[in-house]
């Protein structure tokens, strides 16, 4: 095959999986905001607040992956472009397979025997009672034990570049979770008991279902595939890794869901457990774009040359910022409005929507500082990242448990604001000290153009605001940030040809 050939099939495959990336996060991230009202309807807002812990517990769980699944990703993609690595592809799955369902197995069987603990001496029962949530925890840890090989084998389809079909079964199953548990619920009974029941069942079809396809796509040997140690001992700096910026991150991300469902009211951490589903869908516009560029700054980096690689990030920070601020700024100057809209409920809307506001923005700013991130990750220098969150996570606990003594939901929502403020003014001007000496003053620019006129026209896009409700305050804000967009990108000519520049990559 020609030169010429084979980079185009690269350029096509990148915007392939670039397209597929972007659908699957969009169809999974409505799915997921479609049903919650439905959830609340046939549940209550008190029994919500369990499925709020359960994403946070699901998070948490997430831990004992140990990086096995981003490992398993990294060595399918190295071997799927080696000569005769099919018996070392089908041998490395089998090894980390069994170390993923035997850590599974001890998961479960560890939320098994402390939910009675968890039910009596950490989470407010209110009128549901010590026993249904004793049961609702056991379920929620058996579903999260089961969906835990699951990410193994979706990390080994992602590793193999099937992205468009990871993503298709990442949808279907979307929409399992999502809408079926809605059928359940109402044709069998509206009870925390069958929803987490309901999920449990979909967790068990979907990981032996992902597992069968992941082994089907894998080319045949002659050879039996079979547990071997040296294969750990040969991933096992790279897991390691992976797994302590996991633990870090994981502590920082839901330790405010852990802490509030110990010290408030089941209802009241409803209301945040709502709000913070809101906010954290911010994480679905950028995450995309770190996808894509990842491996581009990667590449640059490797060439040594810095021309192309400050070029690159410049184009991909300044298109980050357009896609993220002027979406934080308007959600959170309509908290109030967006919750309305979604849950038709004016309790939820008052109750949440500072809280949502408040969490919004630390999203944007996390959001905002990921691509400096993903040049971290590119360089190699991983230390950066590890004693960064090692500090936060000092700062952050303590702070977060006062805090949520003195304002609840909505100190513990600051505290966030507080945490993302570090990345943003610090971790970035630190980053830029030995990467792209310099770019620092150059990346703040790149942000504060869409910043100030997404805050001045939704500043007096609420002043100007009509009497309108439902359908017409979509279309209203939707105006007001495609007015933001259109402004931002005819005053950036750099943005202007973002299009046929990204083209190339």
């Amino acid at each position: 095959m020609a030169p010429m050939e084979t980079e185009a099939q690269g350029i096509i495959s990148i915007r392939r999986n670039t397209v597929a990336n972007y659908v699957g996060t969009a169809c999974q991230a409505i799915l997921g905001f479609l049903f919650i009202p439905l959830y609340i309807k046939y549940l209550g807002i008190e029994s919500y607040g369990l499925v709020g812990f359960s994403v946070s517990l699901n998070a948490l769980l997430r831990l004992t992956d140990l990086g096995l699944s981003s490992t398993l990703s990294r060595e399918f993609a190295r071997y799927s472009v080696l000569q005769e690595a099919a018996a070392r592809m089908r041998t490395l799955l089998k090894t980390l397979q069994i170390v993923y369902w035997g850590i599974s197995l001890l998961v479960g069987c560890l939320i098994f025997v402390v939910a009675p603990l968890i039910a009596k001496y950490w989470i407010d029962a209110g009128s549901l009672g010590t026993a249904t949530i004793q049961k609702a925890v056991v379920l929620i840890g058996l579903t999260a034990a089961l969906q835990g090989p699951r990410s193994l084998y979706n990390g080994g389809i992602f590793g193999l570049q099937r992205h468009v079909l990871g993503n298709c079964i990442n949808i279907t199953f979307a929409v399992l979770r999502s809408g079926g548990v809605v059928l359940a619920l109402a044709l069998l009974s509206p009870t925390i008991i069958t929803f987490f029941l309901y999920q449990l069942g979909v967790a068990l079809i979907g990981t032996l279902g992902v597992g069968i396809i992941l082994w089907g796509l894998l080319p045949h040997t002659n050879t039996h595939s079979r547990f071997q140690l040296s294969q750990l001992k040969s991933v096992w700096r790279f897991a390691a890794g992976m797994s302590i910026t996991s633990v870090l991150w994981l502590i920082l991300s839901q330790l405010d869901k852990i802490i509030l469902i110990k010290m408030l009211p089941l209802r009241m951490f409803g209301y945040y457990a709502i709000a913070s589903a809101v906010a954290a869908a911010t994480c679905y516009l950028s995450g995309p774009v770190f996808t894509t560029f990842l491996p581009r700054y990667t590449q640059l980096y490797a060439l040594g040359d810095d021309r192309p690689l400050r070029e690159t990030y410049r184009i991909s920070y300044r298109l980050n910022a357009l896609i993220i601020t002027p979406t934080v700024t308007l959600l959170a100057l309509f908290s109030y409005e967006a919750l309305l809209v979604w849950t038709q409920n004016p309790v939820i809307a008052k109750q949440a929507h500072l809280i949502l506001s408040l969490l919004v923005i630390g999203y944007g700013l996390n959001q905002i500082a990921s691509l400096p991130y993903a040049l971290q990750v590119a360089s190699g220098w991983v230390r950066l990242g590890v004693y960064t969150n090692v500090i936060a996570v000092i700062v952050i606990v303590p702070t977060l448990v006062i805090a949520t003594r003195l304002y609840g939901g909505v100190g513990a929502a600051a505290v966030w604001i507080a945490l993302n403020c570090i990345y943003v003014f610090i971790y970035v001007n630190f980053l830029h000290t030995r990467i792209l000496k310099g770019e620092a003053r150059h990346w703040y620019a790149g942000i504060l153009l869409p910043l100030v006129l997404a805050v001045g026209v939704g500043l007096l896009g609420q002043l100007l605001m009509p009497t309108i409700t439902g359908i017409g305050i979509v279309l209203y804000v939707g105006l007001l940030w495609t007015l933001v967009v259109a402004v931002v990108t005819l005053a950036t000519p750099s943005i202007r040809k973002m299009i046929p520049v990204l083209s190339r990559f």
